[in-house]
């Protein structure tokens, strides 16, 4: 007949139709698939090169050389001569000091406060309704920018500012106190703006790491006797761990480099009390117009998060080779 209907050309029409296909995707312009996806990502790959890459390169060969003048700037290749300088720069250890003191109380702060809010917030005591505005109304500190942050809290800790006022009437102090401006309270107010300014972040975390875990879990414990200390311990901490460790990864890399409150509020003193390696950056490089003993700081700030990115990818993989 003339061939209606033989199972024999239909199979051998779709395998054709079938082979075609398959070589349209594999061949794209005569590009393989594989190339057309390189393609398609090289734009961003650029661009991270351009943004990214060289910004840091050109540090690091800032950091070579000794500028000297302002006006007919000269340069001079010195190679590891800034970062042999610093070792001997006892403002920069002094910069350094309270840049760690700086960051490991914020982190302690940010995850202590974000986690006792993320903590209530996870919990049925309040309808679904109030617990939408609390949770709104906490939020509200993240939505300042710092520098208005700064300035608002520059008005609390005035010396005729309400905190003062309050102190003085419950007879804590005898008289104002200048909490940006005494040795011993300065920093210890740095901080108190940091945590404050940031904790909403954190607390959004961990709360999405709690609201994750099953009530199924809770459930087991209970059954099991365990009560609502241990169920946080053995339980609710352990599969919140993750969450914990990205948060205080995060706020390393963040709360590092901190320059913005210590220019505004403190510029540093009183007695260099606040000074911070970012600071300290900005003050070499733009006030003394040494732009490359400024890099060469940069540098050392730049390897050190660094180094405590890696930590936590290390971490990171770790736990997810363990469960897999």
């Amino acid at each position: 007949m003339d061939g209606v209907g033989d199972p024999t050309l239909v199979d051998k029409e779709h395998t054709t139709g079938l082979r075609s296909e398959s070589q349209a995707v594999k061949s794209y312009w005569g590009f393989s698939r594989r190339s057309v996806g390189y393609l398609m990502i090289a734009p961003a790959v650029i661009f991270l090169l351009l943004a990214i890459g060289y910004p840091i390169f050109d540090i690091i060969r800032t950091s070579l050389f000794k500028y000297e003048g302002l006006r007919d700037q000269t340069s001079t290749f010195v190679g590891l001569g800034n970062f042999v300088e610093l070792m001997d720069d006892k403002l920069f250890w002094i910069s350094a000091k309270n840049t760690i003191s700086f960051t490991f109380a914020s982190i302690v702060g940010h995850l202590i406060l974000g986690g006792v809010f993320a903590l209530a917030l996870s919990q049925k005591w309040f309808s679904q309704r109030i617990r939408n505005i609390v949770r709104g109304l906490l939020i509200l500190p993240w939505l300042f920018s710092l520098a208005a942050a700064a300035l608002i809290w520059a008005l609390l800790l005035n010396t005729m500012g309400p905190l003062n006022y309050i102190f003085q009437e419950l007879a804590w102090i005898d008289g104002p106190l200048d909490f940006l401006g005494e040795r011993d309270s300065a920093m210890w107010a740095l901080v108190l703006i940091n945590v404050w300014k940031a904790y909403p972040f954190y607390m959004i975390m961990i709360l999405g790491g709690l609201q994750s875990i099953p009530l199924d879990v809770y459930d087991a414990a209970k059954v099991d006797g365990a009560n609502r200390s241990q169920s946080f311990w053995y339980v609710t901490l352990p599969l919140i761990r993750d969450v914990l460790v990205a948060a205080t990864a995060i706020d390393f890399i963040t709360t590092f480099g901190v320059f913005d409150i210590v220019r505004i509020l403190t510029g540093g003193g009183p007695a260099r009390t606040t000074i911070t390696l970012g600071y300290y950056t900005w003050s070499v490089g733009f006030r003394d117009v040494d732009f490359g003993y400024g890099a060469a700081i940069s540098v050392l700030m730049l390897v050190t998060v660094a180094i405590g990115a890696l930590v936590y990818l290390r971490v990171a993989n770790r736990k997810e080779s363990v469960y897999a």
